[in-house]
């Protein structure tokens, strides 16, 4: 027996196609609609998905993702007005096997979900396999990447998101991006994305975290990566408090490779808890000096808080924009060597953040995609850095550390 989804689009075109499978018997259909597409799949565990695209143009590339992320083994069958080549690659990119017009023939429609469920056989039994030999053996949790700045302006949410997309592209494994700018984020807007549940909507099970629960309020980017955006209001950010910070990314840990934490310029309890949860933070900064003064502080507090150094990477954002200030000396003032050095790109990244299109996917060739990219290489976990081929970088204390009640104990 097959078991078959045919989601999204109209009614009527769902329905078509449960009526052209009417005749065959060993096919179970199941129906759901665009917005309950993702909870049928993971009710009903479906083998072959027939989705329909979107005649609006809503991207169905992010909706192919996350269904092939929730249901490793779940084929695809797109049916689209639109079968140009662009379409075509577009939605295998994202994980289709095969593309249909709509309204699809009956013969080549049963040809495909026949074809699709018996490739998918293969891959079913070995997938199974997989989960039975690792049955015994807990899952490596991920690595959480604070990306901060005691500064604003300098950078630090388009470096959190691009980042991001980075980690996904050379990884290919799975990746989070929360928007901890909890009272006033922007990472929506930067990737496009519309907030339709937010961080907020966990805080009443957030003692009870399961995967069912975060996969209900992330959002699918086009990317790959995943993001748990921020209040829609302000006021609804003073609703989470640092505890509350500290199980939703220990939850996000233990179900993805790499947890991106964009944060906001504050030592509020929450970003506190952050730094305390991440096994590495980003310390974005710029060549001025009163980005260069606050540098100098947070290090101070850090190093009082016994934060090992090598947790912390300083990364020049702007480095060909010096203003008269030398790197060396600045190295020097703040007792830090910069880790990365990222190019001014002010064009690109306006451009990228007022389009909703991150720069390292419009322009992947431009040098400050490549530093990106640089940059994620280094912030890699040990097995994707041997993966790679890259030599390991050193290992970071993982023991948790209270917040400014460890300064005062310290002296």
């Amino acid at each position: 027996m097959i078991r078959l989804l045919v989601a999204g689009g109209t009614a009527d075109e769902r329905s078509l196609v449960a009526n052209m499978l009417l005749p065959q018997s060993d096919i179970d259909v199941v129906l759901a609609d665009a917005a309950s597409t993702l909870s049928t799949a993971r009710e009903s565990n479906p083998q072959v998905v027939v989705i329909n695209a979107d005649p609006s143009g809503t991207d169905v590339a992010v909706t192919i993702d996350s269904l092939t992320t929730s249901l490793p083994t779940v084929a695809v069958i797109l049916l689209s007005v639109h079968t140009g080549l662009n379409e075509v690659r577009s939605a295998m990119r994202a994980g289709a096997r095969d593309v249909l017009s709509n309204p699809p023939n009956a013969d080549e429609l049963l040809a495909s979900i026949r074809s699709a469920f018996e490739l998918g056989a293969q891959r079913r039994a070995s997938f199974s396999q997989t989960l039975d030999s690792k049955a015994e053996q807990p899952r490596t949790a991920g690595k959480i990447i604070c990306v901060y700045s005691p500064k604003g302006g300098v950078g630090k949410s388009t470096m959190a998101v691009n980042l991001s997309i980075a980690l996904r592209s050379l990884t290919n494994g799975l990746v989070c991006l929360v928007d901890g700018n909890l009272p006033f984020g922007d990472i929506g807007i930067m990737m496009n994305l519309v907030a339709k549940k937010t961080i907020a909507d966990l805080i009443p099970t957030v003692n009870d975290l399961s995967p069912e629960v975060l996969d209900s309020v992330l959002v699918g980017h086009e990317s790959g990566v995943r993001v748990l955006l921020a209040p829609t209001r302000p006021e609804f950010a003073e609703l989470i408090q640092g505890d509350h910070i500290k199980k939703i990314l220990e939850a996000l840990r233990s179900q993805n490779d790499y947890v991106v934490v964009d944060t906001w310029t504050s030592f509020h309890e929450v970003v506190l808890a952050v730094f305390d949860m991440s096994q590495e933070i980003l310390l974005i900064t710029t060549l001025d000096m009163p980005a260069v003064k606050n540098i100098r502080t947070f290090l101070e507090v850090a190093e009082a808080l016994r934060y090992p150094k090598d947790q912390i990477t300083l990364v020049l954002n702007r480095a060909d924009s010096t203003g008269g200030l030398r790197i060396p000396d600045i190295e020097e003032s703040i007792q830090h060597k910069f880790g990365a050095n990222l190019v001014s790109a002010g064009a690109l990244v306006t451009s990228s953040i007022n389009r909703g299109r991150p720069f390292l996917m419009s322009d992947p060739d431009a040098p400050i995609s490549k530093n990106v990219m640089e940059l994620a290489r280094r912030v890699l976990q040990p097995a994707d850095r041997e993966t790679l081929g890259q030599t390991e970088t050193p290992a970071v204390d993982p023991k948790r550390r209270t917040v400014f009640g460890r300064i005062l104990s310290a002296r």
